[in-house]
């Protein structure tokens, strides 16, 4: 699903065409690069077309934390919602997630989160603000929920843990950036998700 730009009409195809060619963009030459010049040409028309459809590069610059949002953390909810999955399942899904989003756009996630915290841009910095406090917090709901039924252990607490489980995509959302390596990549899913997981199971558990 694709998010919906704060401050302006629903969306429209093209709208969503703009944003697609932001993203590839930002993935390209990441975002202190982007000019609305470039967008414009990416698509194929002039700048006084683009504002017709985004009024400052800022509206469209939340447009694409929108659709950030809307890949990262909407497939998110639903998994944490999921109370068929128990809650190591919902972590192992949850991590399973935004790895595949990394490798997928080329470490966006993490472009934007540091990209915007060096711009200065108190309205993009608030909105960044607000995805990865969303994303920490599914988290810590979900090693609450397994700590109060004793799937995890008991401590750290759970904010903790949760800054702990957010740190291995971005970890690899960082190498993944500068040091592309499928076969590395493809390892590190199966093996230290997994490793993550059995590592938050009480010692009698672990292996079983």
């Amino acid at each position: 699903m694709k998010g919906k730009t704060p401050g302006t009409s629903r969306s429209t195809p093209r709208k969503e065409e703009i944003i697609d060619r932001t993203v590839e963009l930002v993935q390209e030459s990441g975002l202190a690069r982007l000019t609305t010049k470039k967008i414009a040409e990416r698509v194929g028309f002039t700048e006084a077309a683009l504002f017709r459809h985004f009024s400052t590069k800022e509206a469209l610059l939340l447009g694409l934390v929108d659709r950030l949002n809307a890949m990262l953390l909407d497939p998110i909810h639903e998994i944490v919602s999921d109370k068929t999955l128990s809650p190591s399942e919902r972590l192992n899904a949850i991590l399973r997630h935004h790895m595949l989003i990394i490798l997928e756009h080329k470490s966006l996630p993490i472009l934007l989160l540091a990209e915007a915290s060096a711009s200065g841009d108190e309205v993009l910095l608030v909105r960044m603000r607000s995805l990865l406090h969303d994303y920490l917090h599914v988290l810590e709901t979900v090693m609450a929920e397994g700590m109060k039924s004793g799937e995890f252990v008991a401590s750290p607490q759970p904010d903790c843990l949760a800054l702990l489980a957010a740190g291995l995509p971005m970890a690899l959302a960082i190498r993944h950036r500068l040091i592309p390596d499928e076969p590395y990549e493809n390892r590190v899913q199966t093996t230290l998700i997994r490793f993550l997981t059995q590592s938050l199971l009480p010692s009698k558990r672990r292996g079983a």
